[in-house]
């Protein structure tokens, strides 16, 4: 049930339902429910492919074969930063990120980088 298990997951995380997130992907309701029911199941290719697309993730994070969300190749410079700095960018405010912001400017401006 890993697959549903993620999506579900993933579907809270923004807010939404799993149903909800189908709709918006075009994907039947009735293809939820079949995958909440079958926990071998997972989803068609086309549908993995959107739905990782539409979280941002990996389609092996989503099928279970890694739990690392997003591989460090499709990671944004800021989400790797915020990765390194504090083990993930989901957890940190706007705030927190506005002062290490303006740390970096700091240092490259004491040491002319």
């Amino acid at each position: 049930m890993l697959f549903f298990s993620r999506f579900q997951e993933l579907s809270e995380e923004k807010g939404m339902s799993t149903s909800a997130v189908a709709t918006q992907l075009g994907i039947p309701k009735t293809t939820v429910t079949y995958w909440r029911q079958n926990p071998a199941a997972a989803p068609k290719t086309e549908q993995l492919l959107k739905i990782a697309q539409f979280f941002h993730v990996s389609t092996d994070y989503l099928l279970g074969n890694t739990d690392i969300k997003n591989p460090p190749g499709d990671l944004s410079a800021e989400e790797v930063a915020k990765v390194a700095l504090f083990g993930g960018a989901e957890d940190v405010s706007e705030q927190a990120w506005s002062e290490v912001e303006d740390f970096v400017k700091y240092i490259k401006q004491k040491y002319n980088m």
